[in-house]
Order: C-alpha cells, then sequence, then structure tokens
C-alpha cells in the first residue's frame, strides 16, 4: 500500500516520533542522548522549528514541535541522517537505525497541546525508568525537568506553559498547576477526542495550541456563532466538535465553518482560527483544500 502524504504547512504543531528498527536501542548512555539533543539544537533555527516536548527512550524518541515555515520534512531528515550516521560509526554497526519514517499527528488546539505534552514527558514514568514524579523533575533526558525549573537544553521552549498552566491573570503557580496536570497520566494523545473543554480546567475558548503573536482573543460576533449554530445542526454535529473534534466528519464541519464565515463575514482566516480555537496554518490549510473539494458536506456518502 503507498504512502500517505503528509500533512505540514507554515505553523504546523505535531506530534513527531520514531523507534528503532526491529525495536532495537537507538540510545546507549548519555552520550547517544547528548549527541541526539544537539542533533535537535543545531537543526531547530535551522529549518525554523520550535519544540514543546520531548523525550528520550532507550528505542524511540519523542517530540511536539511547530514548524514555522513548513520545513518538518527537512529538519526531521537532517537531523535522523546526522544521528544514523553518528550512531552506526561509534557502535560498528551498518544499515537503518530507525524503523520506517517517523510519524507525526496533527496538534491544532489547546487541549490536545495539553494532552500531547502529559504523554510525552511522563514517557519515562510509564516505562518505568524512573519511579516517580519526583525523580522525573530531575531526568535529564525528557523535558519534563526543564519545565519544573531543572537544567535542561536551551532550545527547549517553555514560554508557552506560563500561559497554558495559569488559572488566571496573575497567577504565578502554572508550575504546581502543570505537575498537577501530569498527576492523571491515563490519557493516549491517540484518544484526544474525548478532550474537550468540559474534562480540560485549563480550556479557554477561542485559543489556538499556540499563539504566534501573543495578541489577546475578541469575544467572537453573533453571526460568527449564527453560521457555528447552523452547520452544527445540518451535519447533528455539535459545536464543541466542530471546533475541536479530529473526526472525518467533524474536521469537514470545521472546514465548512471556515469557508463560510470567510465569504458570509468578510474577516480574515485567521481571525476565525481564533475563534475556533485552532492555528492560523491549520485554518489556511483547509480553506485552501476546500477548492479541491466542491462537493457539499451533506452530499457526502455516509455522512
Amino acid at each position: 500500500m503507498p504512502r500517505g502524504p503528509r500533512v505540514d504547512f507554515p505553523g504546523a504543531m505535531q506530534h513527531v516520533y520514531a523507534r528503532g528498527i526491529e525495536k532495537r536501542k537507538i540510545f546507549f548512555d548519555a552520550q547517544d542522548s547528548r549527541k541526539f539533543l544537539d542533533g535537535v539544537g543545531e537543526n531547530l533555527p535551522r529549518w525554523g522549528v520550535h519544540c514543546f516536548a520531548w523525550a528520550l527512550m532507550p528505542n524511540h524518541f519523542h517530540l511536539l514541535i511547530r514548524s514555522d515555515n513548513g520545513q518538518l520534512p527537512s529538519f526531521m531528515r537532517c537531523l535522523l541522517t546526522g544521528y544514523a550516521k553518528y550512531f552506526n560509526t561509534r557502535h560498528e554497526r551498518v544499515g537503518h537505525l530507525f524503523q520506517n519514517r517517523y510519524k507525526s499527528r496533527l496538534v491544532d488546539t489547546e487541549s490536545h497541546f495539553r494532552v500531547v505534552t502529559r504523554y510525552i514527558h511522563l514517557n519515562p514514568l510509564r516505562g518505568g525508568i524512573v519511579s516517580s514524579l519526583d525523580e522525573l523533575d530531575h531526568y535529564p533526558w525528557a523535558g519534563h525537568g526543564r519545565v519544573m525549573g531543572s537544567p535542561g537544553p536551551v532550545w527547549h521552549d517553555i514560554d508557552v506553559f506560563r500561559s497554558l498552566f495559569s488559572l488566571g491573570p496573575g497567577d504565578d503557580r502554572w508550575r504546581d498547576h502543570y505537575r498537577s496536570y501530569l498527576g492523571v497520566f491515563s490519557i493516549d494523545p491517540a484518544e484526544t477526542e474525548k478532550i474537550d473543554a468540559e474534562v480540560d480546567p485549563f480550556a479557554r475558548a477561542g485559543r489556538p495550541a499556540i499563539s504566534h503573536s501573543g495578541e489577546s482573543v475578541d469575544a467572537p460576533p453573533d453571526n460568527f456563532f449564527v453560521i457555528l449554530d447552523r452547520i452544527s445542526y445540518s451535519t447533528g454535529i455539535p459545536r464543541e466538535r466542530i471546533a475541536g473534534g479530529r473526526k472525518y466528519a467533524e474536521v469537514q464541519a470545521r472546514r465548512r465553518v471556515l469557508v463560510d464565515c470567510v465569504s458570509g463575514m468578510k474577516v480574515s482566516v485567521a481571525c476565525i482560527c481564533r475563534w475556533l480555537g485552532i492555528t492560523a496554518g491549520a485554518g489556511e490549510y483547509l480553506v485552501r483544500t476546500a477548492e479541491g473539494d466542491r462537493r457539499s458536506f451533506e452530499e457526502r456518502p455516509g455522512s
């Protein structure tokens, strides 16, 4: 079966992961881990990429990254090729180091960002490498330690955690809130369609996963909700699922909201994305690809 094309566009936030061929180790010791992290740090500015969460496990790794220029494939190619050459030379081996190509999943809402961050940073605890959150606070091979104030790679961007885990203006206990949030770690990011504002105590309507400009978000006008309710009624998809759902029908409904708002309200895609709580890059992608799909949502088989 042919491999599907990657979804990548400027501003895309993605959970990226890869493991060793035949599930073999790709990090044997601290030297290997440091070399890989050095490669991340060297390639992030080169390709306009930012890293918000990461974890290294003996036979795989996780990165939560944003590609400002849509250069994720270039970033990953340089990172993985460079590390594989180093690893094969040091450990006197030949052949592929990683199993298949790396995997990537879009992260396009604040709630999804928090869930994926929790999943990534708790990998060493889930895997039994550390035995408690206290130990994880100082573990050097996952990004959790730097978020909590321990030394870590300077390229690890933790500024966003101050806003994502603050409960309101003037709340300086964001680290405590973040750590408490990690205390419930049974959720896999593959199940994030079950996560919405009702179970995310930090959720704020109309906020994307990462704000590029830091600007405040104005309340949507009434006619935005008229369009949202009309599409919700015609599709049977609740408002909150249109804004944050990840199933095919929910994404298509979100596309309709974007297209109808752009044509009917004469506002920018970026503005509508802020109201929906998705990244501007994700919204631009949905509007751009709508031109190739002219059948209405109601006419789709099985909708």
